[in-house]
């Protein structure tokens, strides 16, 4: 049961958010195995003052395109999941005219314990 928040800047035109959003989704269904229906992502516009992201760190280049990509998900991927994760979203993004450098993605895992679907109640896994 991941959530992503997809944090982007104001300009983008929402064509582009949207195939953001979708490159993220389909990541975790491709290399993380969530279902396909299993799909909650809260994007968030900001405009240029709100988004500080250092221009070159580590060893990027970013445009005032850039993005940050949050995604909260259970524990129990493995690095090489991780890894193909990071690499699908961008090679997406990058078709829907991103830069490979404009996204950025981080992760935080947790157990069903930590989530709550609604009526109060811990989430009972699958």
């Amino acid at each position: 049961m991941p959530l992503a928040r997809i944090s982007v800047p104001a300009h983008l035109p929402q064509e582009q958010v949207s195939s953001l959003a979708d490159a993220v989704h389909q990541g975790l269904v491709e290399t993380c195995r969530v279902p396909q229906d299993d799909r909650f992502q809260l994007i968030s516009r900001f405009q240029a003052e709100a988004m500080i992201l250092h221009p070159t760190y580590p060893n990027v280049t970013r445009t005032a395109d850039a993005c940050v990509v949050e995604i909260s998900f259970l524990q129990g991927r493995s690095e090489d999941e991780k890894r193909k994760l990071y690499r699908y979203v961008v090679d997406q993004a990058a078709t829907a005219g991103f830069a490979t450098d404009d996204i950025m993605i981080a992760l935080m895992e947790n157990s069903p314990v930590d989530w709550s679907p609604g009526r109060g109640q811990a989430y009972a896994g699958h």
